[in-house]
C-alpha cells in the first residue's frame, strides 16, 4: 500500500517549478511550487503534524532566498519532523539534499519500481518530478525527517 504522502505528492507532479510557490496544477493552470512548497502543499492537504501537535502548514515560510540559510533550515526541520539516520529512510520520510555542495533542496522519499525514489519540485526540469534515488542523488543526502 502506498504510503499517503507519497500518493499525496503524485498529485503534485507536473506542477511547474516557481520558487517560493504554493500553488499545486490544476486542469486550467500549471501552477508553481518549489521543494519546500511542495511538502507545504502535501502538509496541507493531509493536514499533517509535527511531535508536538501543531499543524505544520501553520509553520509555512515564503521569505526566504534562492540560497537558503541551511543551519536555519536544519533547525527548523529538526524542530518540526523527527530527525533519523539518512540510511534508514522509508517511503514518506523527507531528505534534506546537498546541491552545489549546499544542503538547501528538499525531497519526499518514495517507492518506485523495486527501490525508492524521490518527489520534489526540481528547478532543473522545471516541474514535481519523481524518479529513482540513485547514488547520485543518495550520494547528496545530508538528512532525513520522518512525519510522526
Amino acid at each position: 500500500m502506498t504510503h499517503p504522502i507519497v500518493a499525496t505528492a503524485r498529485g503534485w507532479i507536473g506542477t511547474r517549478f516557481h520558487h517560493q510557490g504554493r500553488l499545486k496544477k490544476t486542469d486550467s493552470h500549471k501552477g508553481g511550487v518549489d521543494c519546500l512548497g511542495l511538502l507545504a502543499g502535501v502538509a496541507a492537504e493531509l493536514d499533517l503534524r509535527g511531535p508536538d501537535g501543531m499543524r505544520l502548514i501553520t509553520a509555512d515560510e515564503t521569505n526566504y532566498a534562492h540560497q537558503p540559510d541551511t543551519s536555519y533550515l536544519v533547525a527548523r526541520l529538526s524542530a518540526l519532523l523527527t530527525p533519523i539516520p539518512p540510511g534508514g529512510i522509508l517511503p514518506g520520510d523527507i531528505v534534506l539534499l546537498r546541491i552545489d555542495e549546499s544542503p538547501q533542496h528538499l525531497a519526499i522519499v518514495s517507492d518506485i519500481g523495486e527501490g525508492l525514489g524521490i518527489i520534489h519540485a526540481y528547478a532543473l526540469a522545471r516541474a514535481v518530478v519523481e524518479h529513482q534515488l540513485d547514488d547520485w542523488w543518495q550520494e547528496r543526502i545530508e538528512a532525513a525527517f520522518r512525519v510522526q
